[in-house]
């Protein structure tokens, strides 16, 4: 039978550091300043009217250079 052979003692070390990378993140976290509700819904706004700006724009494009496409061909 086939099989992988595993070090002695080599799950604990994987472990461990398993461990110590979660503690870290958790410390990590602890120094994120997370942003207020005004400032979310603020940018929440931005994004929105710059995509609707940004939609009407490529129409607009896309109606005229449909129009100049159909009169070449």
């Amino acid at each position: 039978m086939l099989g992988v052979r595993v070090l002695p003692g080599l799950p604990k070390i994987i472990m461990k550091k398993v461990v110590s990378f979660l503690e870290e993140v958790k410390l990590e976290f602890k120094k994120v300043v997370w942003a207020g509700k005004k400032e979310v819904i603020t940018a929440t706004v931005s994004v929105l009217a710059f995509s609707v700006f940004v939609a009407a724009v490529l129409s607009i494009l896309d109606y005229f250079l449909s129009i100049g496409l159909k009169s070449i061909f």
